[in-house]
């Protein structure tokens, strides 16, 4: 069973690097935890885009100092008994804030560090930024 806590950890862990990343201020080799994603991965991105795992790492790869971002991750939650859990990620970059909610997929996998790999993300536009 996956416990609610490892999968705030799993979910905060793997975002709290971006800032650094998209400043150009984090190390390019640690920044891609190549373990996090699942070989069958799919992002659904909130243009409604499909993406798999190596596409979505590709995209994190060449982002590398691309902008100033400021990332939060809020209302982390997980399903009871079961490995779907859901997010909210602000992101402010240029004095503009973008919202997005996150439905998230993660099965147990021993050999990551929280113990959980993602298999699915589907990402939604929230329509106005919530305090």
């Amino acid at each position: 069973m996956i416990e609610a806590a490892q999968s705030e950890a799993e979910v905060r862990e793997l975002h709290a690097p971006s800032q650094c990343w998209y400043r150009g201020a984090a190390d390019p080799n640690e920044i891609v935890r190549r373990d996090a994603l699942a070989g069958s991965f799919v992002m659904i991105c909130p243009d409604s885009r499909e993406r798999d795992g190596q596409q979505v790492r590709e995209l994190v790869e060449v982002a590398f100092g691309s902008r100033p971002t400021k990332l939060k991750i809020r209302n982390v939650a997980v399903r009871p008994n079961a490995p779907i859990g859901g997010y909210e990620e602000w992101q402010t970059a240029a004095g503009v804030t973008t919202t997005r909610i996150s439905s998230a997929v993660m099965m147990p996998a021993a050999d990551t560090p929280n113990g959980l790999r993602s298999m699915h993300l589907h990402e939604t536009w929230l329509p106005v930024a919530r305090p």
